[in-house]
């Protein structure tokens, strides 16, 4: 996000699961529920398997003020977050002024993760929130993702 007011990131946030799971539906996904806790953020059932989505919209990355990275959470306010307690199958990063959507499985950004030492952020996210998280340069990593662009 990048307001630094939950609120507002949050509206943002929500329209981004829109964009992600219409994009899911284009590639024969269809939409069994939207969850609203930390565990995942989109149920989608595909070719009779049911598939859970972490949707993360970046609304930071604005002409002028993007620096190439990825932002993933990992704490907030003293407790795991993000990265740290999803349970869902692929994580993903809509990127809304580049208009790109990065799709990694969960399991393969965790394992990015430990085999790299990125940048950690320590005081992201609202005022107060303590908020911590790994900077990963989009550019040097997108091999890594698919990555594709909202119809």
């Amino acid at each position: 996000m990048g307001n630094y007011n939950f609120n507002k990131d949050l509206v943002i946030g929500e329209k981004g699961e829109t964009v992600v799971a219409k994009d899911l539906e284009s590639m024969g996904g269809k939409l069994i529920t939207d969850n609203k806790n930390n565990s995942h953020d989109l149920l989608i059932e595909k070719d009779n398997k049911k598939i859970k989505y972490e949707i993360k919209t970046d609304d930071w990355c604005k002409p002028n003020r993007d620096r190439g990275n990825m932002f993933v959470e990992f704490e907030c306010r003293g407790k795991k977050s993000g990265i740290e307690v999803t349970t869902a199958d692929w994580f993903v990063n809509y990127f809304l002024h580049l208009k790109e959507i990065w799709y990694i499985k969960t399991e393969d950004l965790k394992q990015l993760i430990k085999d790299n030492d990125f940048f950690q952020t320590f005081d992201s996210g609202d005022k107060n929130s303590n908020t911590r998280g790994y900077l990963i340069p989009r550019e040097k990593y997108k091999k890594h993702f698919i990555v594709r662009k909202p119809k």
